[in-house]
């Protein structure tokens, strides 16, 4: 059974804007809840059955980290995918006016 409560990471980046320093312990708790979630996904059925029933607010607290990662993922792709859009609709002369 799992009996390590990770924190949720803090992500100190803004998709709107150029990525920022990341501290180490964002990196650390991040690659925590990376293993986190594998540990989880490795156990049975009946395994995260019985977790739920002994330690309920331990499971919500993953599943809200979890969700939080998702949000965050989502938020980040779709800057990367607005930046890659906008370089694809862009025009040669466009660039080369940009340029100058």
């Amino acid at each position: 059974m799992l009996h390590h409560r990770p924190t949720t990471p803090v992500r100190t980046s803004c998709p709107s804007r150029e990525p920022e320093y990341t501290p180490a312990h964002d990196l650390i708790e991040g690659a925590q809840l990376r293993r986190l979630a594998s540990t989880v996904l490795a156990k049975s059925p009946e395994d995260l059955a019985a977790l739920a029933e002994t330690n309920p607010l331990l499971v919500w607290e993953w599943i809200d980290a979890f969700r939080k990662e998702r949000l965050a993922a989502e938020t980040e792709a779709r800057y990367w995918s607005a930046a890659a859009a906008a370089l694809a609709t862009a025009s040669p002369q466009a660039v080369r006016a940009a340029a100058e």
